[in-house]
C-alpha cells in the first residue's frame, strides 16, 4: 500500500480527530498544500506524510528512539560551558533549556517527538533560591551550633514544597505532539508523602552529632559501631520507602492532556532492589580486597614519596568510584526497568529492557574516555548513555494509539505553560 493510501486509511480509522493530530506534526508546507491527490502534492509533501505511522501500525508497540549525535550535542556543551563560565553561572539557566530541548527534540516514538518549553528566567530564579539557602546554611556553620540545626530544619521542612513546585514546573513545559504534560499534585499532598525521609534524616544527623560531641576526646568501641552502624540502618529502612513515595506522588499525579497516568509499584519491590544492590556493594569488596593485598607494596612506595598525599587521595577516590561502577548499573537497569514497567498511561503501559551489563560497559567505556580526553568526551557519555536508556523503552497500546492522541490533541494546554513560568525549577535528580 503506497503512503498516499495509508494516510487516507489512518483517516478513515480515526476520523477527524486524527486529521488534526497528523496536521499537527506535518511541516507548515505539508498542510498548506490541497489534499486533492498524490500526484498533486510535491515530494517533500508525500515525504512528510509518509513518515508518520498509519492508524494500522499504531495498535503495535511503539519503539521509543533517541536520534542525537555525539558531535552535535558537543557543540552545545561547549558553548554552554563557556557562556556558563563567562557570566558567573548566570547563563547555567539557559544552558539547561538548550540541553533539555537538545534532548527532548531527539527523543522520538509512535513518529513524533518531545518537547520542552522552559522558561529560563523561572529556572533562574530557582537557583538563587537554592544557592541563597545554601549559603544561609554554610554561613550558620560559621556561626554556631544551633543556627546550622535551625537552617537543616528549614531545608528539611520546605524540600516537599520544592518538590512539588519542581514536579508541576517540569510537567507543564513538557509536551509531545503539541500537547503538554500536566501535573496536579498539591503541596499538601507532597508534605503528606513526602517528609518522612527529611525528617528521619534531619533526626539522625542530630543525633550522631550528639553522640559523636559528647565522647570525642576518648570514643569506646560501642560508639563507634553506633555511630557507623546507625545511619546505614536509618538509610537502608528509609530511602527505598522514600524513592517509592517520591515516584508514587509524580507519577500518579501527572496526566498527558486528560489522561492520568497510574502507577502500580509496591514498596516491597525497591526494597528488594535496594536490597540487592547492598549486597552487591559487599560483593564488590572481595575483589577490591584482593586488588589491594597485591598493591599493597606499590602503594606504601608511592606514599612514601614526595606526593604520597596526593597518591593517598587518588587510591581512595578511585576505590570508591570502582564500588560506585559496581553498583550503579544495577540499580539503574533495576529500578528503570521496575518504575516503567508499573506505569500505565490510562490503558496504554511501557516496557523497559536495560540490562545492567550492557550499562556497566557504557559506563566503564565512558569514565576511561572522559578521562582520557580531560573530560571532552563528556558529552559524548552523555548521548551514549542516553541512547541506550531510551531506546530500552517501548510503549504498548491497549488499542489504537492514534485515536488516543488525537482525542488528546483537543485539549488546550498551552495556558499551563504560562501559568508555569512564575513557578520555581530546581534540578533535582528523580
Amino acid at each position: 500500500m503506497d503512503s498516499g493510501a495509508r494516510v487516507r486509511s489512518a483517516q478513515a480509522a480515526a476520523g477527524g480527530g486524527a486529521q488534526l493530530a497528523l496536521a499537527s506534526i506535518e511541516p507548515p508546507r505539508a498542510r498548506e498544500a490541497p489534499a486533492t491527490s498524490d500526484a498533486a502534492q510535491s515530494p517533500r509533501t508525500v515525504a512528510a506524510i509518509a513518515d508518520v505511522p498509519a492508524a494500522a501500525e499504531l495498535t503495535e508497540p511503539q519503539r521509543f528512539e533517541f536520534t542525537g549525535s555525539g558531535p552535535e550535542y558537543f557543540r552545545i556543551w561547549i558553548v554552554n560551558l563557556l557562556l556558563t563560565i563567562l557570566t558567573c553561572g548566570v547563563y547555567s539557566a539557559w544552558a539547561k533549556v538548550r540541553r533539555l530541548q537538545y534532548f527532548y527534540r531527539n527523543t522520538r516514538v509512535a513518529g513524533a517527538i518531545f518537547d520542552y518549553h522552559g522558561n529560563p528566567k523561572a529556572i533562574l530564579k530557582g537557583r538563587i533560591l537554592a544557592l541563597t539557602l545554601l549559603a544561609a546554611y554554610k554561613i550558620s556553620y560559621d556561626i554556631s551550633v544551633p543556627a546550622t540545626i535551625a537552617i537543616a530544619v528549614l531545608l528539611a521542612a520546605i524540600m516537599p514544597w520544592l518538590l512539588a513546585r519542581s514536579f508541576r514546573f517540569k510537567m507543564a513545559n513538557s509536551s509531545y505532539r503539541g500537547v503538554r504534560f500536566r501535573f496536579h499534585g498539591t503541596v499538601a499532598d507532597a508534605y503528606r508523602t513526602l517528609i518522612l525521609f527529611p525528617l528521619v534524616l534531619a533526626a539522625t544527623g542530630l543525633f550522631l552529632w550528639s553522640i559523636v560531641t559528647s565522647f570525642s576526646k576518648s570514643p569506646g568501641i560501642g560508639v563507634v559501631l553506633l555511630s557507623g552502624l546507625l545511619p546505614l540502618l536509618v538509610l537502608s529502612g528509609t530511602v527505598p520507602l522514600a524513592h517509592y513515595l517520591l515516584k508514587r506522588y509524580q507519577h500518579d499525579n501527572a496526566n498527558f492532556g486528560q489522561t492520568p497516568f497510574f502507577f502500580h509499584a509496591r514498596a516491597a519491590d525497591f526494597f528488594k532492589i535496594y536490597g540487592k544492590a547492598v549486597g552487591f556493594f559487599f560483593l564488590g569488596t572481595i575483589p577490591a580486597g584482593i586488588f589491594g593485598f597485591l598493591t599493597a607494596r606499590v602503594f606504601a612506595f608511592l606514599q612514601s614519596t614526595m606526593f604520597g598525599w596526593l597518591f593517598g587521595l587518588l587510591y581512595g577516590v578511585a576505590s570508591a568510584y570502582a564500588f560506585y561502577l559496581f553498583v550503579r548499573p544495577y540499580l539503574e537497569s533495576r529500578l528503570q526497568n521496575m518504575i516503567w514497567n508499573q506505569i500505565e498511561l490510562g490503558e496504554h503501559r511501557f516496557e523497559s529492557t536495560a540490562g545492567a551489563r550492557q550499562l556497566l560497559w557504557i559506563h566503564a567505556g565512558n569514565l576511561a574516555l572522559i578521562t582520557l580526553t580531560l573530560g571532552l568526551y563528556k558529552p559524548f557519555a552523555a548521548i551514549r548513555l542516553v541512547r541506550y536508556r531510551v531506546q530500552c523503552m517501548c510503549l504498548i497500546p491497549h488499542e489504537n494509539l492514534e485515536a488516543f492522541l488525537a482525542d488528546q490533541s483537543v485539549d488546550d494546554a498551552g495556558a499551563i505553560g504560562q501559568e508555569a513560568g512564575d513557578l520555581f525549577d530546581i534540578d533535582i535528580a528523580l
